[in-house]
């Protein structure tokens, strides 16, 4: 896991104390500034999307201590195309080996939230449970346990609001 502690940075315009995490650019992001708790966490769906998610769009959390989270986005989210080429099995030819690659297109979304002290204390003090995040359907929604690839962003989550709540 590209994991990283907080970090304090100040604003090379204003001089304001700003305190991050960052894990693996930008997939998982917290930012305290001027008293304001920014959450910032990208969500890959399979396929190429044109969906365009609205100021206002909800996700919940429900963690392991049973309390759930709602929160709802402070800006719009547009789709952002991403390649992934995987490799996959040795086959041997004619004399030589060969792998077989496979190109899969995804969609990535940045939902971006602000964060009240005691939501971020939620956060920081038990396990993430389930994550249900907006499909690109009208009205329909994907539960991710933590599970795969999505049981690195939940860990992600947990220590950034750890270590975000040990500064404020």
């Amino acid at each position: 896991m590209y994991s990283q502690k907080c970090k304090t940075d100040k604003d090379p315009f204003t001089n304001e104390e700003i305190t991050y995490f960052d894990y693996s650019y930008r997939t998982v992001y917290f930012e305290v500034k001027n008293d304001t708790i920014l959450f910032d966490v990208v969500f890959n769906y399979w396929g190429e999307r044109e969906h365009i998610f609205k100021e206002g769009t909800g996700l919940s959390i429900k963690l392991e201590s049973g309390a759930k989270i709602d929160l709802n986005t402070i800006m719009e989210s547009k789709p952002k195309i991403e390649s992934s080429i995987s490799t996959s099995g040795f086959y041997m030819g004619l004399g030589s080996g060969m792998t077989s690659t496979s190109s899969q297109n995804s969609t990535a979304y940045s939902f971006v939230f602000k964060l009240t002290e005691p939501e971020l204390k939620k956060l920081a003090e038990s396990k993430i449970e389930v994550i249900r995040i907006p499909d690109t359907d009208e009205e329909k929604y994907i539960d991710l346990e933590a599970k795969g690839r999505t049981r690195k962003k939940i860990k992600a989550i947990k220590k950034g609001a750890t270590c975000l709540i040990q500064k404020i």
